[in-house]
């Protein structure tokens, strides 16, 4: 696949830059030592994000102001179009889909948590209604917003292979598990299938980057989601790993070796690879063990993505690895929201964000 020495510097030079503008880990520290969401709102206002919030941002409810943060990747993966071609424009395409993937889940869960059936259809998914700025490609999101029953989410996907592999989790949703998850699981699965399989038509150290930063996500996400599916969902061996992604360096003789060990123990065939250290292990201290698994998930990711920039080549890697830092860092800013919400231990902050906070915590 061609790829333009002057598009190649293009994007790269603009990942770069804007590589610049995420927050440092002093900064991390400051957003902890605010008192109220609303003093977190003021202080993003100064950096980068002041270019995506209202100037009333102080006044917005919290939901409202965590989403917004969260549409930022999708304007941000937008603002990268005009310096790709065609085929690196077509890839980024693909990962703005992650946007409609979010919603399709949100709102299935919404319709599983509604008891009432007649229950309004919008009232759980308040922060998605101003959606008019988002570009959405697998579905209609008028249909998908007045939804009532599973059957209407599945027509307003305008996908026919993802309606397929949420009809099949469906049809895989038994021994008490929930029809929700298994399509979470089927949503992601389909997403993450297509941006692999997309970054495989590439060529060169632009196609091995590529791979490095969807491969190792696939790689975590099949070891995450057995361990999850084991521990919390009393899964057998064969419905577990029924649920793996394409596989990247985990081979499927690793991942059924971790699925046949008792969860305390799942750990021990991943020692001495890049992911030794993502399942807890047995007496491990941790705020909580959800919290700690997420935490490494995206410890690795930010390994990966910085692995990029100190590389010396040019692509459209730069471009993914950038979008991924950004969207790991508003993760770990709506971790803080939640933690200044609730006047959370400062002390034990460090435990539930991803970022490396300064010295001192």
């Amino acid at each position: 696949m061609f790829i333009s020495g002057g598009e190649q510097f293009s994007v790269t030079a603009k990942a770069r830059a804007r590589k610049g503008t995420l927050l440092d880990g002093e900064f991390f520290r400051r957003l902890l030592d605010c008192s109220q969401v609303s003093d977190i709102a003021h202080m993003l206002k100064s950096t980068y994000y002041g270019n995506y919030l209202p100037p009333d941002a102080e006044t917005l409810h919290r939901d409202k102001f965590e989403f917004l943060l969260m549409s930022v990747i999708s304007s941000e993966v937008q603002s990268f179009f005009s310096a790709a071609g065609l085929e690196r424009h077509a890839f980024l395409k693909l990962w703005l889909e992650r946007q409609d993937i979010q919603l399709i889940k949100n709102r299935i869960w919404d319709i599983y948590a509604e008891k009432d059936a007649e229950a309004d259809p919008e009232k759980v998914t308040e922060s998605y209604k101003d959606l008019s700025h988002l570009k959405f490609s697998l579905v209609d999101r008028q249909k998908l917003m007045s939804s009532n029953r599973i059957e209407e989410i599945i027509y307003s996907i305008k996908n026919e292979k993802l309606v397929t592999y949420i009809e099949d989790a469906m049809k895989r949703s038994v021994g008490g598990t929930s029809p929700a998850l298994m399509m979470g699981f089927a949503l992601d699965a389909f997403h993450n299938n297509r941006v692999y399989d997309a970054a495989k038509s590439f060529s060169g150290e632009e196609k091995e980057r590529l791979l490095s930063l969807t491969g190792m996500y696939m790689d975590v996400m099949n070891i995450t989601s057995v361990y999850r599916g084991k521990k919390y969902f009393n899964m057998s061996d064969e419905v577990a790993l029924s649920l793996l992604y394409t596989r990247y360096r985990v081979d499927f003789e690793m991942l059924k070796a971790i699925a046949s060990l008792p969860p305390e123990r799942m750990w021990e065939p991943l020692a001495g690879t890049r992911y030794a250290s993502l399942l807890p292990t047995e007496g491990e201290n941790e705020i909580s063990e959800a919290a700690g698994i997420t935490r490494r998930m995206r410890n690795i990711q930010r390994a990966i993505a910085l692995a990029v920039f100190r590389s010396g080549s040019t692509g459209i890697h730069f471009v993914l690895a950038y979008l991924i830092l950004r969207e790991l860092e508003i993760l770990d800013i709506n971790a803080i929201i939640e933690i200044v919400r609730y006047n959370y231990d400062r002390k034990k902050a460090e435990k539930l964000i991803a970022y490396p906070i300064a010295e001192g915590w």
